[in-house]
């Protein structure tokens, strides 16, 4: 009986291990081709991601203007004529701050370099002899506008200056008469007045550049 038993399960396993196998079998097969379908379409999702960047543009490499700072300084010697047309000794110096700014505008192909000029006074004095005393005006630089035309053949300058306890008006124009080693030489005349006091003034000058230095790049805007 048991015999016969056996015999019968032993048959019944014969036929179900071969199936289970074949069940398997397919079920492998299936995850694998889902899987190599996903790699797949993960690879050609990565493609298409970075065939649809967009080529990031070169950044152009821009020169920083270089600002180069000088001292130009003026001194004229010359006469001051009151307003009862005396005439009498005087003389002057002026210290200009010459900043000339380097820069270069670039092209596709090209590229071209300009320079900017531009001054500023920073100090220096008016003196008038006059009945064997020197009166001193003092130039008050924050009043001050100089402008000087292309190629510096003319220049006009105009501000107050302090002499006491009093303020006064100047005005010079200058027109280059020629270039010399050290500078240039100008014919400057002009006019200070103020508190009841008027001259006239006409001077010889010469201007020349001193103390060159070179500013840092980062201080540039």
């Amino acid at each position: 009986m048991y015999a016969g038993l056996f015999a019968l399960m032993l048959v019944a396993a014969i036929v179900t291990i071969p199936h289970a196998l074949a069940d398997n079998s397919n079920k492998t097969r299936d995850s694998e081709q889902k899987g190599n379908s996903g790699q797949k379409g993960d690879s050609e999702k990565a493609k298409d991601e970075k065939h649809d960047e967009k080529p990031r543009p070169i950044a152009k490499l821009i020169p920083k203007p270089i600002r180069q700072t000088s001292v130009a300084i003026g001194v004229g010697v010359g006469a001051a004529i009151d307003n009862d047309g005396n005439i009498h000794r005087s003389h002057y110096r002026l210290d200009l701050a010459a900043t000339s700014t380097n820069s270069t505008t670039s092209t596709n192909s090209t590229g071209t370099n300009s320079t900017t000029d531009t001054y500023q006074v920073k100090k220096g004095q008016v003196f008038i002899l006059e009945k064997g005393s020197r009166g001193t005006y003092k130039i008050v630089p924050e009043t001050w506008k100089i402008d000087i035309t292309d190629g510096k053949a003319t220049f006009s300058a105009a501000g107050k200056v302090k002499g006491g306890n009093n303020m006064f008006d100047v005005s010079l124009t200058g027109t280059k008469i020629r270039d010399v080693k050290n500078g240039s030489l100008y014919r400057v005349d002009g006019k200070l007045s103020g508190n009841s006091t008027e001259y006239e003034l006409h001077y010889i000058s010469t201007f020349s550049k001193k103390n060159r230095t070179v500013e840092p790049l980062a201080d540039v805007q």
